[in-house]
């Protein structure tokens, strides 16, 4: 007998215009605490996955010409790919490359984003996603 099972993953996602426009950060690190605490098997990764949120929307308000979208997709396992979430922030500089500091100052105010970013998911990347826009995003285990 021939086993199938839906690998479709579980998508949501909001536009800047859904957001808060004078928080839109602390709106997007809510909206995502939310829909990660309705999500049994996410719930050991809440905080690691609301910090990233936080971390790469202020990115993107700060350095990527403003924050365009959030979206959250979590993976269904398949033979050879574990579950995972993915998070990917949509900023408005495509031509403005993410990279992770050579050096931290330890009184500097800034520039550990992406470290903890890379800190707390297991892998995070960027690619320019057209009509405009850059996708920063990162994956958890589930």
């Amino acid at each position: 007998m021939d086993h199938c099972f839906d690998a479709t993953p579980t998508r949501v996602g909001w536009g800047v215009s859904a957001l808060d426009p004078l928080r839109p950060v602390a709106e997007a690190r809510h909206r995502t605490r939310v829909w990660v605490q309705e999500r049994r098997q996410l719930a050991e990764s809440a905080d690691s996955v609301e910090l990233a949120v936080g971390e790469l929307c202020a990115n993107a308000v700060r350095h990527g010409g403003g924050l365009a979208g959030l979206e959250l997709v979590l993976g269904a396992g398949q033979r050879f790919a574990p579950p995972s979430l993915r998070v990917v922030v949509l900023d408005r500089e495509p031509a403005r490359v993410p990279r992770l500091p050579v050096s931290s100052d330890p009184l500097a105010e800034g520039g550990r984003g992406l470290r903890l970013v890379e800190a707390v998911s297991r892998r995070w990347g960027w690619h320019r996603a057209g009509c405009g826009e850059k996708s920063v995003w990162c994956t958890f285990p589930v």
